[in-house]
């Protein structure tokens, strides 16, 4: 799997299929690229070219002891498109992947054909629990109990194999992911600026999903003009390596009525 070089950040990502309709997938918070291979896996190869990258600090990628704000990160995918050339791409998100993706595609329009937003932090801000801090720095320092941690977020993950990968991935992440960045989530302030947004929008939520209000996910749906909410039962925070065939189906659906517009 290749790395790419951004400026002073040296960015690892995933890449699959040889298809003429480009697919950006943005991971969330004490995660990779990684999570998206069960979707990725199973959408058609021979129609997208689908890349992964990880993040700034996660992953295989860089771990340097600054940037870790969604529009800063929002700013490493702008130039991580640029570099690995994605001129205009479907863009899908997940949870801060899906503000970063939505911030994104608020500043640069042009270039994304369509915006799938995963379980995502919602524009208006997400501030958590202050008694959540504890237990990430908690999670941080011992493995067994971030285990639990993503088991309690991710009821419908039933392969040991998966998890214990996702696991070592989040263990690696630099200290930033456990407390300065979330702690950033609750500073974002730009759903004043959805009305303007004019791209074919589906927003997937699980839920059982205890991390991302149903409220937030309509309100979205409600100040995205055309945009549907899909909502999946007996799936958490992540459908993507909780529910991928469900997942797959829906987004490989999406996509394709975009070819009529």
């Amino acid at each position: 799997m290749p790395f790419v070089s951004v400026g002073d950040l040296r960015i690892h990502y995933r890449e699959h299929g040889a298809g003429d309709e480009p697919v950006l997938f943005v991971h969330g918070n004490l995660a990779s690229g990684r999570w998206w291979e069960p979707v990725i896996s199973r959408l058609p190869a021979e129609r997208y070219r689908m890349v992964a990258p990880d993040l700034r600090g996660c992953g295989q990628s860089d771990k340097p002891d600054t940037g870790y704000t969604v529009p800063e990160l929002a700013e490493d995918v702008r130039a991580f498109v640029t570099a690995v050339g994605l001129r205009s791409f479907h863009l899908i998100g997940h949870s801060m992947g899906g503000a970063i993706s939505l911030l994104y595609a608020l500043d640069h329009p042009m270039t994304v054909r369509s915006l799938t937003l995963i379980a995502p932090v919602p524009p208006e801000g997400l501030t958590l629990a202050e008694e959540l801090y504890p237990l990430m720095e908690e999670m941080r320092r011992d493995r067994a109990r971030l285990r639990e941690g993503f088991l309690e977020f991710l009821p419908g993950l039933a392969t040991d194999e998966l998890l214990e990968a996702l696991v070592d991935d989040a263990f690696v992440c630099h200290p930033a992911c456990y407390g300065e960045l979330p702690r950033s989530f609750g500073t974002l302030q730009f759903a004043d600026r959805l009305t303007t947004l004019r791209l074919p929008t589906l927003i997937v939520w699980g839920e059982q999903d205890r991390l991302i209000p149903r409220m937030a996910m309509e309100r979205l749906r409600d100040a995205i003009q055309g945009s549907r909410l899909e909502i999946l039962p007996d799936v958490g925070h992540g459908p993507q390596v909780e529910a991928p065939d469900r997942l797959a189906a829906l987004l490989g659906e999406f996509l394709t009525s975009l070819k009529g517009e």
